[in-house]
């Protein structure tokens, strides 16, 4: 999943499909609509394949510019 084009600090749900591969699934202004929506599309499940997090500026981006 390429999240470069997503807007910093934006919860999303996605779908984890195998270690490398993710899905998104929704995005969210809170964590908590995130983590509803996340737990409503585990429940009943065997095992939980989808998880909720925040998109954060990347540290590669923050670590290629000139500190001042």
């Amino acid at each position: 999943m390429n999240v470069s084009g997503l807007p910093l600090h934006t919860w999303i749900v996605v779908e984890q499909r195998s270690s490398r591969i993710a899905t998104l699934i929704s995005m969210h202004t809170t964590q908590l609509e995130a983590e509803s929506e996340r737990d409503k599309r585990n429940q009943g499940l065997p095992k939980p394949r989808y998880g909720a997090c925040i998109i954060l500026e990347p540290v590669a981006h923050r670590m290629s510019r000139p500190h001042h």
